[in-house]
């Protein structure tokens, strides 16, 4: 994956906290700065690229290349070092994304079907309202609804609600087809 941060000339450097934030995701490389407002990390992890991508599309700060592919083996410690097809397509993607829709490109053979949908799942997140984007980030696993109804000091039913208005099941489902598409992109 190649992120890449938006308006960068007009912004304070966003990366330091975008590679805080990507901390959290196990990957094969981890994220590290490559050149600029630009930052490279490498996942095998359908699951994890697609956790990567709603996390940063919904800032709406950057630009999203996912590449799929081979990596040159060994993988260098270091991602900019790393070779291959997939990081070829991933620039491909992120130089592609800024003239789409959502600020999201996937690149390699096979993928268009995986960017469909990362494309909609995409359009869902970034379509949220401050209140629905709220409700969402505090549906973490575990909680119920009747708990983050009580933390966000509203009703169950008004937190049903901004859920179904925030399109919260959609996105689910999404995810799921996102990563099963990226799974089973042929080799």
């Amino acid at each position: 994956m190649t992120i890449d941060q938006r308006r960068s000339r007009e912004n304070a450097d966003g990366v330091p906290g975008l590679l805080a934030a990507l901390r959290e995701h196990v990957l094969v490389r981890e994220f590290e700065r490559t050149a600029g407002d630009e930052v490279q990390g490498l996942s095998d992890d359908p699951a994890v690229v697609v956790d990567v991508v709603c996390s940063v599309v919904a800032t709406q700060d950057w630009w999203v290349g996912v590449g799929v592919g081979a990596v040159d083996e060994p993988i260098p410690r270091s991602v900019r070092a790393s070779r291959g097809p997939a990081l070829i397509a991933a620039r491909a993607a992120v130089e592609r994304s800024s003239s789409t829709a959502v600020g999201l490109a996937v690149e390699g053979e096979g993928t268009r079907h995986a960017e469909t949908a990362l494309h909609a799942l995409a359009r869902v997140i970034t379509d949220r309202t401050e209140g629905g984007a709220e409700a969402v980030a505090a549906m973490a696993p575990g909680r119920t609804q009747k708990d983050v109804a009580r933390q966000l000091g509203i009703s169950p039913q008004a937190l049903s609600r901004r859920l179904q208005v925030a399109r919260w099941p959609e996105e689910q489902r999404l995810r799921d087809l996102a990563t099963h598409l990226l799974a089973h992109i042929p080799s």
